[in-house]
């Protein structure tokens, strides 16, 4: 994760020589775009007229080009703007340590048009069923449990954790 690159750039040991790369592609295809691995932030519906202002003025904060300098610098993650993106690259960003090699994040979310199937997921409790499938993997890779085994327990198991979600929007159909 680009997240990490922070850590790896605050903590690494003088003399560690590192850099990040897109990750190959065969040849004879086509690269297209990775998906964002991280959280996602969402304003919903059925909030207070002062909720929504608050919402607003958190959006308009997390938009502006410097707060995305603080945030990159801070985290290690991406900016969540093009124009944040924009703003760190004229102030230099991506051009010295411990920050060089961050934009290969941005290189590689964009490297193509998205398509049906890399524009990204949109799934409830997600991170419950992201760590429920790092858990059959690990199953799996530990010779614990069979392939067919882990596979069937991840789809039990992320049935449920789909239907917990279900029950947050009582009479609703969800795509």
């Amino acid at each position: 994760s680009v997240g990490d690159h922070g850590t790896v750039g605050r903590t690494q040991k003088e003399g560690m020589n590192w850099d990040v790369a897109e990750l190959p592609v065969y040849a004879g295809t086509e690269r297209k775009n990775s998906l964002v691995g991280g959280a996602s932030l969402w304003v919903l519906s059925g909030k207070s007229d002062a909720e929504y202002k608050g919402a607003a003025a958190f959006l308009n904060f997390i938009h502006d080009p410097k707060t995305a300098l603080f945030w990159s610098t801070n985290t290690g993650y991406i900016p969540v703007t093009k124009s944040g993106f924009d703003y760190l690259k004229s102030q230099g960003f991506y051009d010295k340590a411990p920050y060089k090699g961050r934009e290969v994040a941005i290189a590689s979310l964009t490297a193509s048009e998205p398509t049906e199937i890399t524009r990204g997921i949109r799934l409830g409790n997600f991170t419950q069923i992201r760590a429920e499938f790092g858990t059959q993997m690990q199953a799996i890779f530990a010779n614990k449990v069979s392939v067919q085994e882990g596979l069937d327990t991840l789809v039990k198991n992320g049935d449920a954790i789909l239907e917990r979600f279900q029950q947050t929007y009582p009479g609703k159909t969800l795509p």
